[in-house]
C-alpha cells in the first residue's frame, strides 16, 4: 500500500506538468529600483552592463512597473524541455531507485535517511555516505543538495555521477577513501521533488524555494514551502558544519551574505573567500559573496545555514545551462568534480 500511495502521488504530480511560464529580461544596472526588483523577483545573474531577471508571466505587469525599459530575452526559459522526454536525464523515480541501490550495494558506506514528505506526498530523502555506520563527533557532517529549483536538471545528474565515483573509488582511490574516513556526507539529490517532477522552477505557482528561508533581518519568517521546512528541520537535527547548495547556471561559487552587501565576520570571510577561490581554480568560476557576485537576495539557503551555526555555507551555479544537451553532462561533471572534492576536503 505504501508503494501504491507513492506511485499515485508521483502520477498526480506528472499530470500537472509544467504549467508555469517564466520569462527572462535584461535590466540595466542604472535602474533606480533594482533593490525592489530583487525583493520581488529573481535576479539570476549580473553581467557586464545589465542584470538577468526571471519573471513569472502572471507578474509581468508588476515587473514592468519597476522596469519599464527592461528588454525581453526569453518568452519562456523552460520551453526547450517542456513535454520532452530528455534522453540522458533521470526522472525522480529513477533517481530515488539509484540512491536506494547505492545503499544496498555499499551497505558499509551508504544508507538512506528519509526526512519527510513533499506537499505532493513524495518522499524526501538523503544518502548518508561515510566509512562509519554511525555518526561520530570527531567527523564533521556535511550536506550537499541539488534541485532546489525543479528546472535545474543538470544539478541532479552531476550529483549522481559524483556520488557513484565516490562510492566506487573509496576502496582503491586513497583520496576518496580519506574523504569518507574523515567526513560524513549527506547527499540530497532532489530538494524539491514536486517541482523536479513537473520541471517547474517555483512552488505553489510563484514561491521561489531559494528565497523561502528566514534570514537575520527576518528571523521569525515562516517558510511557505513544505520541502524547505523539512530540510530546515533536517539541517538542525544534524548540525551540519558545511553545506553546498548546487544550482544552475552561471559558473559561480559563492558564500554569504546574500541578504546584504555587508561582509560576514572577517575570519569567516577570509576562510570562505580563500576556499571558493581554490574551488574555482580549475573551472574558472566567479567567486565571492552572493550579494556582490550577483545581487542582494533575501531568504537564501546559504545565508540561513551560515547564520544559524557559523559554518561554511556555499551556493554553486554550475555551467551555462540548466539543462545542457545530454552529451555535455560528462563535461559538466568534470567541471564540478574538483570543486566538490575541495569543498569536502576543506573540513
Amino acid at each position: 500500500m505504501k508503494n501504491l500511495s507513492y506511485l499515485i502521488a508521483l502520477l498526480t504530480l506528472q499530470t500537472a506538468l509544467a504549467q508555469e511560464v517564466i520569462k527572462s529580461f535584461s535590466v540595466s544596472k542604472n535602474n533606480s529600483k533594482l533593490q525592489k526588483i530583487a525583493d520581488y523577483f529573481e535576479i539570476k545573474d549580473k553581467r557586464e552592463d545589465d542584470f538577468l531577471v526571471y519573471v513569472i508571466q502572471e507578474r509581468e505587469a508588476e515587473f514592468k512597473s519597476l522596469a519599464p525599459n527592461a528588454l525581453l530575452i526569453s518568452e519562456d526559459i523552460n520551453a526547450q524541455f517542456k513535454d520532452k522526454k530528455l534522453e540522458g536525464y533521470h526522472k525522480f523515480p529513477q533517481v530515488r531507485a539509484l540512491y536506494y541501490e547505492f545503499a544496498r550495494k555499499y551497505p558499509k558506506l551508504a544508507s538512506i535517511e528519509v526526512f519527510g514528505q513533499s506537499r505532493g506526498g513524495v518522499e524526501l530523502f538523503a544518502l548518508r555516505v561515510s566509512s562509519d555506520v554511525k555518526d561520530s563527533k570527531n567527523k564533521p557532517k556535511l550536506m550537499i543538495t541539488s534541485a532546489t529549483h525543479g528546472d535545474e536538471l543538470i544539478t541532479v545528474e552531476v550529483q549522481i555521477r559524483l556520488v557513484k565515483e565516490l562510492l566506487e573509488g573509496a576502496v582503491q582511490d586513497l583520496r576518496l577513501k580519506r574523504m569518507l574516513e574523515e567526513h560524513t556526507i549527506y547527499f540530497i539529490p532532489v530538494v524539491n521533488p514536486d517541482g523536479f517532477t513537473r520541471r517547474s522552477r517555483y512552488t505553489r505557482g510563484r514561491v521561489d524555494p531559494n528565497r523561502d528561508y528566514p534570514w537575520p533581518d527576518r528571523p521569525n519568517r515562516e517558510s511557505k514551502v513544505t520541502c524547505i521546512k523539512h530540510l530546515i528541520d533536517f539541517y538542525h537535527k544534524h548540525d551540519f558544519k558545511g553545506s553546498m547548495d548546487i544550482h544552475a547556471s552561471g559558473k559561480m561559487v559563492m558564500f554569504p551574505w546574500a541578504f546584504t552587501k555587508a561582509d560576514i565576520a572577517s575570519a569567516d570571510y577570509h576562510f570562505m573567500s580563500k576556499l571558493t577561490a581554490d574551488m574555482a581554480k580549475e573551472n574558472k568560476y566567479r567567486h565571492g559573496p552572493i550579494s556582490k557576485v550577483i545581487y542582494v537576495a533575501k531568504g537564501s539557503s546559504a545565508d540561513y545555514y551560515y547564520w544559524k551555526n557559523g559554518g561554511v555555507a556555499l551556493a554553486v551555479e554550475l555551467t551555462t545551462s540548466k539543462v545542457p544537451a545530454a552529451r555535455r553532462i560528462p563535461a559538466v561533471v568534470d567541471e564540478a568534480r574538483e570543486m566538490v572534492w575541495k569543498f569536502i576536503e576543506s573540513f
